[in-house]
């Protein structure tokens, strides 16, 4: 009997795929689900090609690694996959695995049109040494930015014709004066920073980019610690620990869980991570951004998702065609926004349509515009377990910065930083 039912199971499924002429497979992470419209665009794309079964599926797989085997046997349980940063993707770009997709940056994705910073994440050196390509289009954005508590500003002075007083410069005095009068209102500290294995790369990259324009030693090895502008920030960073200006954690939960009581001045995070307070004020004017001085003409630091296909996918055309019709239409990239603040990648897509944070949009692209990722070096793994090692402790103050900076650049001197990326 149950060789029966596994026979007619198996006819009906083979009957409903028939039905159709073509069909894409496409894979995402559960967290693009829930942040990204995926399975309305999926029913959209069918009702404009009633002859495409889309098939979601949510991947158990996040590692793109981990499908190699069964690309080197010419076969793939998908053919687009929608997420994915540039450390997650490095092996399988440095491979060759995946399906160059320059042949789509035209049109409503044209370079022109996309934020600077964000397009900039997917381009890379391509395997054989001949130049430089695409085999990922990033598709939502995230920045680097100072989130300041509106309410808390203005007690501290600190808010002019409706909008924040930016830190006023890198001037020792005038960046102190800043901070201690929003210490002053500010019931837990006036500033909050995480300080793990992943933000730690942002704390200390984003402020000397904005400073100085780069975050690179002169030599391309490795982050600058070697500048007075290096100095400058690790001095600053003990400093405001030692006043309780500076409030930093080592886990991103403590970070938000502060942030989130509204006793905090200001925090340095993800723009999606700020807006977080809203979900417990539900009211989105207590929510400003502003950036390092400098950062709107030197920029700050980005991360990414991209979508992607394996070269060994059947259906390239009908995956290239979803990317261009649903995953860069306004409706995909604004709606996560509008529910959890990822920034679309297009910039038209900041103006009609936004629905929640409109007076911040401008601060916010002109910072993303003008922005760089970190860079994929091979050997970033092993630098940033040396860096975790003297980062925060003198960030906390429990090492002198002149020791950290040496340690750092002692102990990744024979350290591979070739970028894979094409910057």
């Amino acid at each position: 009997m149950w060789r029966r039912w596994l026979i007619l199971t198996v006819l009906i499924v083979l009957l409903v795929f028939m039905s159709f002429g073509r069909v894409l497979r496409i894979y995402a992470p559960p967290w693009i689900f829930k942040k990204f419209p995926l399975e309305e665009v999926a029913r959209r794309f069918e009702k404009d090609h009633p002859d495409v079964k889309v098939v979601l599926t949510r991947a158990e797989k996040w590692s793109a690694p981990l499908y190699i085997t069964e690309w080197k046997n010419g076969k793939t349980p998908f053919d687009l996959f929608v997420g994915g940063s540039g450390s997650m993707l490095a092996p399988v770009i440095v491979g060759g695995w995946l399906e160059p997709l320059d042949d789509m940056l035209y049109g409503n994705m044209a370079p022109e049109k996309f934020v600077g910073g964000f397009l900039a994440a997917g381009r890379y050196k391509k395997p054989d040494g001949s130049g430089a390509y695409y085999p990922v289009i990033p598709f939502m954005g995230e920045v680097a930015i100072i989130g300041v508590n509106t309410k808390l500003m203005k007690k501290a002075g600190l808010w002019k014709d409706g909008r924040p007083v930016p830190i006023p410069s890198w001037d020792e005095e005038e960046f102190f004066s800043w901070f201690r009068k929003l210490k002053k209102v500010s019931p837990i500290g006036a500033h909050v920073q995480i300080w793990d294995r992943e933000f730690m790369q942002y704390n200390w990259c984003g402020p000397i980019l904005a400073m100085t324009g780069t975050f690179l030693e002169k030599d391309g090895k490795g982050f600058d610690v070697s500048s007075e502008a290096a100095r400058k920030w690790l001095t600053f960073l003990q400093k405001m620990h030692k006043e309780r200006i500076g409030i930093w954690t080592i886990t991103d939960d403590a970070g938000y869980s502060k942030w989130k009581t509204g006793a905090v001045g200001s925090f340095y995070a993800a723009q999606g991570h700020i807006m977080e307070l809203v979900s417990i004020t539900k009211n989105e004017s207590d929510i400003a951004y502003i950036g390092w001085p400098g950062a709107e003409k030197n920029g700050s630091i980005i991360w990414t998702h991209s979508v992607w296909i394996p070269k060994v996918s059947p259906n390239k055309d009908l995956a290239k065609m979803f990317i261009r019709e649903q995953i860069f239409s306004r409706y995909f990239q604004q709606w996560s926004f509008n529910h959890y603040g990822k920034l679309p990648v297009i910039k038209d897509f900041y103006g009609e349509g936004i629905t929640w944070f409109k007076d911040e949009m401008p601060t916010i692209l002109a910072i993303a515009n003008a922005s760089k990722p970190i860079p994929l070096f091979k050997d970033l793994q092993k630098y940033l377990d040396i860096l975790m090692k003297y980062l925060p402790e003198a960030a906390f103050g429990r090492m002198s910065v002149d020791e950290a900076l040496k340690k750092i650049k002692e102990e990744s001197k024979d350290l591979d930083f070739t970028d894979i990326r094409a910057m």
